[in-house]
């Protein structure tokens, strides 16, 4: 059974929860995003996207890594961010304008349950995040974002005692009201219920997961042996699908792509959008401004994004490690259609293919068989902000 912690948070001031907390999703386009950087000095966009301060290359982080730590130790010097004084578990609400609810419980997890697979992944992750993240970590010596992890079994969340932090409502009119629980029978109860659980699923975050255990293991010098994470039932949350968008170094023919596709599919137009896909084994192809919908003629146990890796990504356009391949991009579900098709139109990407969401007894089936879905098989709601709860790594004392 997964261990979980309480802990001693990092935290904004109430005065400032506004200003500080960050989703790049705020600002859909860069030059938005490097005006609210360049406008406000509290953001926490200063940690996640320091590189948009700094002229060189993205692929430097020891030359734009430090910002990030200096906006750290200057938000705690000026009192923006407070430490707690008591360690405590936090209960997370996330309130959607269509009323969808989330509520999770933001805690520490033990970074050898990640090693010993009782917190189990579905996904493979991209080398070059999971280095820059290490980095981060080193610089900063903390935790902004915690991992979203999913659990099946029932995790008492009572607020009626807790102590309410936040309630404060963001730019994509999404409402979040954080509760601090630092009872020690509440605490108590809460990690009784979480000991009898099984195993943790990762929902969202494999790369923050693999650099917390990659730092750990090259890192000695701090307390970083857990890391955080928010815990959810997994039938409370949404899960949506990334779409595959391909620029093939070799340009292939639309005629040819279509007769390569017809050996595993069977393909007809579609005067209707195939944006959402509703049955499994059907696929929407978005070329040449036109739609075509692919059915697979042998149907398949596979979630649909690995039959998708198989037959199409590797099969056809020879992309062995879509990881790393310049080649395939991927287009959350929550982007919209009249972007997709946009890439596609304006040439910046040849062609798009949609897919079904998984559900999450398919995720649960792959993580327990030890095996991994391609990179980006899930877009999971809730999004989480980063710097509304932080971990901080202190130096163990000799």
């Amino acid at each position: 059974m997964p261990q979980i912690f309480p802990f001693k948070a990092l935290r904004p001031n109430p005065d400032f929860i506004s200003l500080v907390t960050a989703k790049s999703t705020d600002f859909p386009n860069q030059e938005d995003l490097v005006h609210e950087i360049r406008t406000n000095s509290f953001t926490f966009h200063h940690v996640t996207k320091s590189h948009l301060s700094y002229s060189g290359a993205f692929q430097e982080p020891e030359k734009f890594l430090p910002f990030a730590a200096k906006y750290i130790k200057d938000m705690k010097a000026k009192g923006v961010f407070i430490k707690e004084d008591k360690d405590s578990f936090y209960i997370y609400e996330q309130i959607r304008k269509d009323g969808k609810i989330f509520k999770g419980l933001i805690a520490l997890c033990a970074i050898s349950d990640y090693k010993a697979n009782k917190i189990k992944k579905h996904e493979e992750i991209r080398p070059s995040r999971l280095k820059f993240l290490v980095e981060l970590f080193k610089t900063t010596k903390i935790m902004g974002e915690p991992t979203l992890l999913a659990h099946n079994g029932s995790v008492p969340l009572d607020v009626s005692a807790a102590n309410q932090l936040y309630s404060f409502t963001t730019l994509d009119d999404k409402r979040h009201i954080v509760y601090q629980v630092s009872d020690d029978t509440q605490v108590a109860e809460i990690r009784a219920a979480l000991g009898a659980i099984d195993s943790l699923y990762i929902a969202d975050g494999h790369h923050r997961s693999a650099s917390t255990e990659e730092f750990n293991a090259n890192v000695s010098a701090l307390e970083n042996d857990k890391s955080m994470c928010c815990i959810m039932h997994e039938e409370d949350l949404e899960i949506l699908p990334f779409h595959r968008l391909i620029k093939p170094i070799v340009n292939f023919p639309k005629d040819e792509i279509i007769a390569a596709l017809s050996a595993r599919f069977k393909v007809a137009n579609s005067d209707e959008s195939l944006y959402e896909i509703k049955n499994r084994n059907e696929f929407g192809l978005y070329i040449d401004k036109q739609w075509y919908r692919l059915q697979l003629k042998e149907s398949s146990d596979l979630p649909d994004v690995q039959v998708l890796e198989n037959y199409v990504v590797r099969e056809i356009f020879n992309i062995a490690d879509s990881r790393i391949d310049s080649q395939i991009n991927f287009h959350p579900h929550t982007s919209g259609e009249h972007m997709l098709k946009s890439l596609i139109d304006a040439e910046t990407y040849s062609l798009a293919i949609t897919s079904k969401a998984c559900n999450f007894s398919e995720v649960r089936q792959v993580a327990d068989q030890d095996n991994t879905m391609p990179p980006k098989s899930t877009y999971i709601e809730p999004k989480l902000r980063a710097g509304l709860i932080i971990q901080e790594f202190g130096r163990i004392k000799e």
